[in-house]
């Protein structure tokens, strides 16, 4: 499980996920189809023979649903310190279905 908070602030939503050791233009997916938004990630293990390990590796995935249709204008998400940062402007038209948000590495 991805651990996320939502924060409602003025006009727009602002979800963040607890993602550490992502590289953020190949581990990290975003998509959106209506009101639901979501993140998947994969971490891949390294070939090193491990005494041992408590680090997550594999799939993961986490849906959010928000109160009205997220909209095409606006949307951004940004990675910076193992933290994605996505937020979501608030839109009172139907949006269309599924479409991906592309991630950059934050400066």
């Amino acid at each position: 499980m991805i651990p996320i908070e939502v924060t409602d602030e003025d006009e727009k939503y602002v979800l963040r996920a607890e993602l550490p050791g992502m590289d953020p233009e190949k581990d990290i997916e975003i998509t959106v189809e209506g009101a639901t938004l979501t993140v998947k990630a994969e971490h891949s293990e390294s070939k090193e023979d491990k005494r041992h390990s408590e680090f997550r590796y594999g799939s993961f995935e986490r849906s959010v649903r928000l109160p009205l249709p997220i909209p095409d204008e606006g949307l951004g998400a940004e990675y910076r310190d193992g933290i994605l940062t996505v937020t979501v402007p608030r839109a009172a038209e139907e949006a269309p279905a599924t479409r991906t948000v592309p991630v950059r590495r934050a400066d």
